[in-house]
């Protein structure tokens, strides 16, 4: 009888060492990046960041997070979120819309195995949303060729019914359903960032900067 406990109480023991070493499954590496980029704004909203190191940091890159943001001068991505050299890999557009050489950009990132995490950056009062709300969809704009596409591009992601500057939230919810409708364009017109997304899981976050200084999440895919 003695015996017998002794060797439930050895099984035990080996049970309990043998679950001890096995180390917990590693922590989602998107979550992760988020998290600092997260920790990152809270501190630019304080409204002074320093950047340390920078030398040691010019000779390579590995950017575990890849932005899609808008050109406007007061979101600049890798101050909105405090982070350093060879953190971000960044393409900005106005109205943070990829065209062809920004798809080969997020492609390359994607392509090298830098990106854990796409996240697509838009703003409060985007004037490039703001163009194409004021453009009439049925009636050629008054711009170059090139004004003209952009317009055209931003003008894809509106839905009825139809709003106006005047009206509350139309700003908003321009600016949202055209940083949505980035994802699904960019698996559109890429199967490298396509099969990123919807086969390797490539985690996403569709997020809105405020000119307060707050980013806050609109859309998590994974």
């Amino acid at each position: 009888m003695r015996i017998a406990v002794r060797v439930a109480s050895l099984l035990t023991f080996v049970l309990l060492v043998a679950c001890a070493s096995v180390p917990p499954p590693p922590a989602d590496p998107g979550a992760r990046e988020w998290k600092l980029l997260e920790d990152g704004n809270a501190a630019f909203r304080t409204g002074t960041i320093t950047f340390t190191g920078l030398r040691g940091r010019r000779e390579t890159q590995a950017p575990p997070v890849t932005v899609l943001a808008c050109s406007d001068s007061r979101v600049p991505p890798e101050l909105v979120f405090h982070q350093t050299l060879g953190r971000l890999f960044v393409v900005r557009t106005a109205g943070n819309v990829a065209d062809a050489f920004g798809i080969a950009s997020i492609e390359y990132a994607i392509e090298k195995g830098y990106t854990k995490l796409l996240v697509i950056l838009a703003h409060e009062k985007c004037g490039a949303v703001e163009e194409a709300i004021k453009a009439d969809p049925q009636c050629p704009i008054e711009a170059t060729p090139s004004l003209d596409a952009l317009v055209k591009k931003i003008l894809e992601s509106f839905t009825p019914p139809c709003c106006t500057l005047q009206q509350p939230n139309c700003w908003v919810d321009r600016t949202r359903g055209n940083a949505l409708y980035a994802v699904s364009d960019l698996k559109k017109r890429s199967t490298v960032i396509r099969d990123a997304i919807d086969v390797r899981r490539l985690p996403v976050v569709v997020a809105y900067f405020d000119l307060d200084g707050n980013v806050t999440v609109w859309q998590r895919i994974h």
